[in-house]
């Protein structure tokens, strides 16, 4: 099979001395430059071993281009009959390689290597199967605090939920992904999406799935303290925080101290047990509940006790921090609600406060213990949320 004859205006091949060439000759005259002439650096012309500029101001037939693109080269081409289609356009300073992959996809071609040999056919759509490692079910989180003081003369109905269908949502995302030709099947009760596109569309998904696999499957541990302060000066509003985290920070040398992070709010400590030893300064501390809570990313998990019942929903992003949204309802006899987002480090204690009521206290007195006093005490419910980093995530 011979090459057509291209003449400038349809094609122009220019690289090194062959502009000076192009300008001595008149157009009719312009020899077809043959490609192993474009760099006399790299004789041993393959995919990639040098870079050649091309111009067709007018259509050219895909295969006279690809029989122009391994002229002269150490590559033999063999083209698909079936395939067709023409080219017209620029490429600057490209390799054989880059030249196939820019060429190619558009005109629904593409191309493979077997050795030295280059293979050209039409694209098919493959058909590839991936694991889907998230829950399937459609998981609902809800807390619920109904109460009283006293049951008969007041009335509470407090309630919040969380709902997630990781599965749906993930298909969605899948959708978005594929051309308009493409077909795929959900297997959810083994965890299998079959797909059926063109490869390109199949390594999207397949990075798409790895991506939502990663931040799925962070996991975090949530050690939860309920305590509560009675403090000792009965006309004392509640804790004095300013006061504890001043002191916090107060023994720590100042070139040790960490410097503040303006994306982190809320009062969060690192030492526990100097907390506690500041908190114990202002009234007796005492513990209500220490449960210890398991959560995947985005993943609600709820707690309940006697005097609290407490959703906790982690996001834990790339950088070690995590997005704690809380739900916390208190019964303190009266009922008390609070919703908040807060973000805390990797190992560090959020404190959640503001839940003070008074308790009154009898006294034995009076004669050989036959009378009583009555007092009122200021107490207020603090939590304490450590949460760490567990499994299918690790700090850089």
């Amino acid at each position: 099979m011979c090459l057509p004859r291209l003449v400038l205006s349809t094609c122009c091949v220019v690289l090194g001395s062959t502009s000076a060439l192009a300008q001595a000759l008149p157009p009719a005259q312009l020899p077809l430059v043959p490609l192993t002439q474009l760099d006399e650096r790299n004789l041993a012309a393959d995919l990639d071993a040098r870079t050649f500029t091309l111009t067709f101001a007018q259509p050219a037939s895909i295969k006279d281009l690809l029989l122009l693109l391994v002229r002269g080269t150490s590559l033999s081409l063999v083209p698909d009959p079936t395939i067709e289609g023409s080219f017209i356009g620029e490429l600057k300073n490209v390799t054989v390689r880059q030249a196939l992959a820019l060429i190619l996809p558009p005109l629904g071609l593409q191309f493979a290597l077997d050795g030295n040999v280059v293979r050209v056919f039409k694209r098919e759509p493959e058909t590839r199967i991936f694991d889907i490692n998230v829950s399937v079910a459609d998981r609902a989180g809800a807390a619920l605090v109904i109460g009283g003081h006293p049951p008969s003369q007041s009335f509470a109905n407090i309630s919040s939920s969380t709902r997630s269908d990781l599965f749906s949502e993930l298909t969605k995302g899948v959708q978005t992904l594929l051309s308009e030709h493409a077909t795929f099947n959900v297997d959810r009760k083994s965890g299998l999406l079959q797909v059926t596109d063109f490869p390109e569309r199949l390594d999207r998904v397949a990075a798409y799935l790895d991506a939502v696999h990663d931040r799925v499957h962070r996991q975090t541990q949530i050690d939860a303290r309920v305590i509560e302060v009675e403090l000792t000066d009965g006309k004392a509003p509640g804790v004095d925080w300013t006061a504890v985290a001043a002191q916090l920070v107060s023994d720590v040398p100042p070139g040790e101290r960490a410097a503040p992070r303006r994306s982190l709010t809320g009062l969060r400590v690192t030492d526990v047990p100097k907390l506690l030893s500041l908190l114990g300064a202002q009234g007796k501390v005492s513990t209500v509940a220490s449960p210890r809570l398991l959560a995947l990313n985005n993943e609600p998990a709820i707690v309940r006790t006697d005097a609290l019942t407490m959703s906790v929903t982690p996001q834990i992003s790339g950088d070690g921090i995590l997005t704690l949204a809380l739900s916390p309802i208190v019964k303190m006899p009266a009922v008390a609600e609070s919703d908040m987002l807060a973000r805390v480090a990797d190992g560090e204690t959020l404190v959640v406060s503001g839940f003070t009521r008074d308790r009154e206290i009898r006294l034995s007195g009076g004669w050989f213990g036959r009378g009583a006093i009555m007092t009122h005490k200021k107490v207020e419910l603090v939590i304490l949320l450590t949460p760490k980093i567990l499994t299918g995530f690790a700090v850089q």
